[in-house]
């Protein structure tokens, strides 16, 4: 047991905290800014058509949950890419960075934490894990 602690806090001290935290924020900000992109001309043609607006914010919603997924692991992907050790824990932080970001805020302005919200969290995680694991496979030699 103490030798998987000593060899935790050895891996801990060789993130690149500078690249996985910036890529964080990048991903977050940049999943905000395409969700709108996305959801506000998807709302304009919903709101004309036939389907009421709690459909069409569902809809919506599910667009913008697959795209911060699809950014969230792309984002760890090119971090883990860059650094020389650790592209599955690299992955791993990008994605649980986003994930605790959007948590915080998401409770922050809607005051509550749903079932939904948390399963999202938890593939945003999963997302930056497979990033990671995805650029140690396909390392450049």
């Amino acid at each position: 047991m103490r030798k998987q602690v000593v060899n935790t806090k050895a891996q801990l001290s060789q993130v690149r905290w500078d690249l996985v935290v910036k890529m964080a924020v990048l991903v977050y900000v940049l999943t905000l800014l395409l969700g709108l992109a996305v959801s506000v001309p998807l709302l304009v043609v919903f709101h004309g058509s036939q389907l009421d607006a709690q459909r069409a914010v569902g809809v919506s919603s599910l667009l913008v949950a697959v795209l911060v997924i699809g950014v969230t692991g792309g984002g760890a992907f090119r971090v883990a890419r860059t650094v020389k050790r650790g592209a599955r824990l690299h992955g791993l932080l990008v994605g649980l960075i986003v994930a605790l970001l959007s948590c915080l805020l998401d409770v922050l302005f809607s005051r509550e934490l749903r079932l939904v919200g948390l399963v999202l969290y938890a593939l945003m995680v999963l997302a930056g894990w497979l990033g990671g694991v995805l650029s140690a496979h396909w390392r450049r030699p």
